[in-house]
């Protein structure tokens, strides 16, 4: 079912589960969890259709993500902006590394694995192997070989973007839409959770967009309201804990220097080739285990992407991250004008529509950003129109994570191409990368999980240190951000709770009700 907090006047009954939020990772514990009898709500402060820009509001002291969107609050989520970009993290993300402060996961890559292959099905991977680029078929080893660069450095990092991308707002809905056990609430935000004596909670108070408040009842509650979020709900709802906020990540990203190939060369599979119908492919570079270890690097990614002419200009630069987000119609009257104006981005994308082959290519980075305390999401003095504090973002990047960009730089121009096929031109030496850079709209790590509360917020399985029915579920339980999209990582988490709850026995049929 289907129902407007707007005009709330239906009882709803027979709910085990409350799940706060509707994205990637609130759809796809429901999609496990309609496998089952499991009766579930879940709760979206957006509307059915269209995205509320007034419901969640926030405050910003930090660096700016550089984005003109970063999420979306409706029925589906961030999954109505993302690009649909899929990769797991590398075995190494899970590691704890001596030249990583706070590095670490309480699971490794292995207790992932089946999580990521059943997250990759709903998500609509054709060949979740294809991660492995030797098990690509040979079309694709080809264009792989085409780039010629040292191997005792670099590997190849497969990308996979199935087609169309998956948008959860209609899949959802239409499976709840006629459901009479599980249901979706929209126009209605999570305002606090409210605990008992037992170290439980009891309620979860709630406001519609009209400002009418009131509560649902429910056995188990799992946030998925995002980094951003997630943090602020549980520190509304006087949950303690000293990491609750801290470590929030991204993925900075943008360009760094520009190669010359001796020849033109063909890049099809390092921007993207199609492999069908319904899957691109493509490959970033990233440098081996032994590599970061010896050089104390981070689990950097490159991609190496198309261009038009000699040099990096800095404003065309500005303008063409701020098209990450044309999904949501985010480009400012000022962002068009540049376009217009400037023939460089104009036939940047006309390049990257038609070439085959190019003399030019930026060197782009999307790189793991160093747990940081300092980095974090706190309440504001501001109030929203229910009276609670909103978030206030304070995202920033260590020296440490700039001197390990420039080392890796370094490398890459000294030892991991040879002169005889590319050349580094000497002209974006000076490129101010640093200026320049943005996020990927990858908010991670406000609720990290860990062995133990000391060290974190969430234990291996999810659930928050001593709240007995309380879960975490999204991108804020992130220890360390690796390099790719953490939607697959999501997703596969996602799949890996239900399981637990579901084998664990721990899930009762209760009731969930308006009141």
């Amino acid at each position: 079912m289907l129902i407007d907090a707007n005009f709330k006047n239906t009882s709803i009954p027979h709910a085990d589960i409350c799940i706060i939020g509707t994205g990637i990772s609130a759809c796809c514990l429901a999609s496990e969890l309609l496998k089952t009898e499991t009766q579930f709500i879940m709760i979206e402060a957006g509307p059915l259709n269209g995205n509320s820009s007034t419901i969640i509001e926030r405050e910003s002291v930090g660096r700016d993500f550089g984005l003109n969107s970063t999420t979306s609050i409706e029925v589906g989520g961030t999954s109505s902006l993302w690009h649909g970009v899929l990769a797991p993290l590398d075995e190494i993300d899970f590691k704890k590394r001596s030249w990583v402060p706070n590095s670490g996961w309480p699971i490794n890559y292995e207790d992932l694995k089946i999580f990521y292959e059943k997250a990759g099905r709903i998500l609509r991977l054709e060949n979740f192997n294809f991660y492995e680029s030797e098990k690509l078929p040979p079309k694709f080893q080809n264009q792989l070989g085409c780039l010629k660069f040292n191997h005792k450095f670099l590997k190849n990092k497969i990308f996979q973007r199935p087609m169309p991308v998956v948008r959860f707002k209609k899949i959802i809905s239409d499976k709840l839409k006629q459901s009479r056990n599980s249901h979706i609430l929209f126009n209605a935000c999570a305002l606090e959770l409210v605990q008992n004596n037992s170290r439980k909670v009891e309620t979860l108070l709630c406001g519609s967009e009209k400002g009418e408040k009131f509560n649902i009842r429910a056995h188990k509650y799992i946030v998925c309201a995002g980094a951003l979020e997630t943090p602020r709900l549980l520190m509304n709802s006087s949950i303690k804990n000293n990491n609750l906020g801290k470590y929030l990540m991204d993925h900075p990203m943008g360009s760094l220097r520009q190669m010359e190939f001796r020849k033109k060369q063909k890049t099809h599979i390092y921007t993207y080739s199609e492999y069908s119908s319904n899957l691109m492919i493509k490959s970033g570079l990233t440098f081996q285990e032994q590599t970061q270890k010896q050089k104390k690097l981070l689990n950097h990614c490159f991609y190496v992407k198309n261009s038009y002419a000699k040099g990096i200009d800095e404003n065309a630069e500005k303008v063409l991250l701020s098209l990450l987000t044309f999904r949501d119609g985010g480009l400012s009257i000022k962002d068009l004008w540049n376009v217009l104006k400037n023939p460089r981005i104009f036939f940047f994308i006309l390049l990257y529509k038609i070439t085959t082959k190019t003399r030019y290519a930026d060197l782009f980075f999307v790189t793991e950003q160093i747990p940081n305390p300092g980095s974090c999401i706190s309440l504001s003095k501001k109030l929203d129109r229910f009276g609670y504090p909103i978030s206030k973002i304070n995202w920033q990047l260590k020296k440490d994570d700039i001197l390990s960009i420039n080392r890796a730089v370094d490398i890459i121009k000294c030892y991991s191409f040879d002169g005889k096929y590319v050349e580094f031109v000497k002209e974006t030496c000076g490129f101010d990368w640093e200026h320049v850079f943005t996020s990927a709209a990858h908010h991670l790590g406000t609720a990290r999980m860990s062995v133990s509360p000391e060290d974190g917020v969430v234990d291996k399985n999810l659930k928050v240190f001593n709240v007995n029915n309380l879960f975490i579920c999204d991108g804020s339980v992130f220890p360390t951000s690796g390099n790719a999209n953490s939607s697959l990582t999501i997703a596969a988490l996602a799949c890996r709770l239900a399981d637990h709850l579901l084998n664990s026995k721990e899930l009762n049929v209760t009731s969930a009700r308006l009141e």
